[in-house]
């Protein structure tokens, strides 16, 4: 291969590699917006549940 022919290899390597974390870094910043939703909800879920579960602790305690 030439000088010029290895560079462009290299060059279009490159642009593949950096194309390739691109799109790693955007499918992690997706994980991460889901998955910080679904945490939200997770945590909701969780106080809803405590609250109801004092609630019980309150009624059983009156009998």
């Amino acid at each position: 291969l030439t000088l010029q022919e290895r560079r462009q290899r290299n060059k279009t390597a490159s642009a593949r590699y950096r194309a390739k974390k691109n799109q790693q870094h955007q499918d992690m910043r997706s994980m991460i917006n889901s998955l910080t939703k679904e945490n939200d909800v997770l945590l909701r879920q969780l106080e809803q549940i405590m609250q109801e579960n004092q609630q019980l602790k309150a009624s059983c305690d009156k009998l």
